[in-house]
């Protein structure tokens, strides 16, 4: 397994695997550079997607950043998911997630770190501040805002229990941002309440530009009181080094590119405005959120900015938090409830959280529903549809296939309530914020479907050529050099589900055989005279 200290070294991996690509001349972060970058997601397959690095990042005003932007590092490829977890496929992530669960490690603190090369406070953040982050405009001629959605770190003001959240700053004046942090999540419930009793801001920190599994676990609904960083530790192996801020007390990771240092206010807030979200719509809703007064800036000499994209599918969202609601959905499922589940996926086209794929291995006496309860009781989605082990549930088709011919409306499908909308907005007309939080706290009116897609009884074979003769084709077609490199969706071989005779395994290898007129031979024994039943006129 492969640990990456900082993004440097992670950014150097995916060089090294041919999926990083370099744009060398002058790139307008107003108009042009994630519009770029969005032609990759919308106009690539994720194995073809690379992370754009933008050497010569220029404003519209004409001015030329010193820092450089890498686009798409979290999750513009499900790959990058793996690879910076050190895995090579999401199903070893899966594990390797339940590792840094089960075996965290503590960070260790450290008396300094790149993230601290420059320290920019005082008068030097009115004068320039967050102007000199080359920050991109996400949605050019829609988003209403710049935006950091990074990883928070926040401390219990009183235990210094600490808390590390994906949330949105939004940059609002050199040294002030709002902390677009919600009511549920938990540096609200239990650090900014605790610092609202107490009469103070809560000090918080944004990390730009860290390891990709520490964004992962500032994405993940972790259990409050386990620490995230320690968990990030426990997937690497080995402890993050961590630095002390310099205006406030927050530790953050010593190799980060970028920190910026503030005090989330307890007493003042302000509006949100446009910008895209998970479900692919602009979030419209004029939500209040606290003001953070910027402390300090902090960043290595030659940083490196990563904007995460939100949006339209697919984004670094969808895949990131897509991957942290499988991760954690596996562990409940297949640890914490012993159910014999062995992939989870939550697509990216669903905003990685309201669609819900869980395959399983059957087991005789295995209540199908109990698995799909047990998944509802922890997930938020929409739809959730239990599949059987030989379907890849990343493969649309094949889930389709499996929705289509294994399940019964009549009783195979459940409705169930208590689920929020979110931010999916067939919950409630736009506009409707203050309504939309009472129902989504209440959430008694918004259903989820239960869907159980496992066979019920013996299937026929699958009708493709046997294994056997695909991987001959396979050998064949690879000879031919002038042939696109074929990609195989699952299942891409015949193989039986049940219902196969002795017979039937014998008349397919006369056939292979060239022996057709032997298999006639025996159909013409059974011959019977035709009656009205046997030709439908009964």
């Amino acid at each position: 397994m492969r640990h990456f200290g900082d993004l440097r070294e992670f950014l150097a991996e995916v060089k090294r695997r041919g999926r990083l690509y370099r744009f060398t001349e002058p790139v307008n972060k107003e108009t042009e550079l994630m519009p770029l970058f969005r032609v990759e997601t919308r106009g690539l397959p994720d194995g073809e997607r690379r992370v754009l690095f933008f050497e010569d990042v220029r404003g519209t005003d004409g001015r030329r950043y010193v820092m450089k932007v890498a686009a798409g590092v979290y999750g513009a490829s499900r790959d990058f998911v793996a690879w910076g977890m050190g895995c090579e496929s999401m199903k070893e992530s899966l594990e390797r997630w339940h590792e840094g669960l089960t075996r965290p490690l503590e960070p260790v603190l450290v008396e300094n770190g790149p993230v601290q090369e420059e320290v920019h406070v005082g008068g030097e953040l009115k004068e320039l501040g967050l102007d000199e982050l080359p920050v991109p405009v996400e949605e050019p001629g829609f988003s209403g805002m710049l935006r950091t959605g990074m990883p928070m770190i926040t401390k219990d003001p009183e235990t210094g229990t600490r808390n590390v959240g994906t949330y949105n700053g939004f940059l609002r004046a050199r040294d002030r941002m709002v902390a677009a942090v919600g009511s549920i999540h938990d540096a609200m419930v239990y650090h900014w309440s605790k610092a609202r009793q107490r009469g103070e801001p809560l000090p918080l920190a944004i990390v730009v530009g860290c390891t990709p599994a520490v964004m992962l676990v500032g994405s993940a609904r972790i259990p409050y009181g386990l620490d995230e960083l320690a968990v990030a530790g426990g997937i690497g192996g080995s402890p993050l080094e961590l630095v002390r801020c310099k205006t406030i007390p927050v530790e953050v990771p010593a190799g980060a590119e970028i920190v910026i240092e503030g005090l989330m206010s307890t007493e003042v807030a302000e509006p949100r405005t446009a910008f895209g979200e998970y479900p692919g719509y602009l979030n419209m809703e004029e939500n209040y959120r606290p003001v953070l007064q910027v402390t300090a800036i902090t960043h290595r000499k030659d940083a490196i900015f990563t904007p995460v994209t939100v949006g339209f599918f697919p984004s670094d969202t969808s895949a990131v938090w897509g991957f942290a609601h499988e991760a954690m959905l596996y562990h409940h499922l297949r640890y914490a409830s012993g159910f014999p589940v062995d992939d989870v996926h939550f697509p990216e086209c669903a905003g990685g959280s309201d669609f819900c794929v869980v395959r399983m291995r059957q087991r005789k006496g295995l209540n199908a529903w109990s698995v799909l309860q047990a998944a509802s009781s922890v997930s938020g989605s929409k739809f959730i549809v239990l599949v059987d082990d030989d379907i890849d549930i990343r493969d649309r088709d094949a889930l389709l296939w499996a929705m289509t011919y294994r399940v019964r409306p009549e009783s195979d499908i459940q409705t169930v309530y208590g689920r929020s909308p979110g931010l999916d907005p067939s919950g409630s007309p736009p506009g409707t914020g203050h309504e939309r939080m009472e129902s989504r706290l209440a959430g008694h009116q918004y259903g989820k479907t239960l869907m159980n897609a496992l066979r019920k009884w013996p299937y026929p074979p699958v009708a493709l050529p046997a294994k056997e003769y695909m991987e001959r084709a396979l050998a064949i077609w690879a000879k031919h050099e002038d042939l696109p490199q074929p990609k195989l969706g699952e299942p891409w071989h015949g193989y039986t589900l049940g219902i196969w005779s002795e017979e039937d395994r014998q008349n397919a290898a006369l056939i292979t055989e060239g022996k057709y007129l032997q298999v006639g031979e025996k159909t013409a024994r059974r011959q019977k005279p035709i009656t009205a039943k046997m030709i439908g006129e009964e």
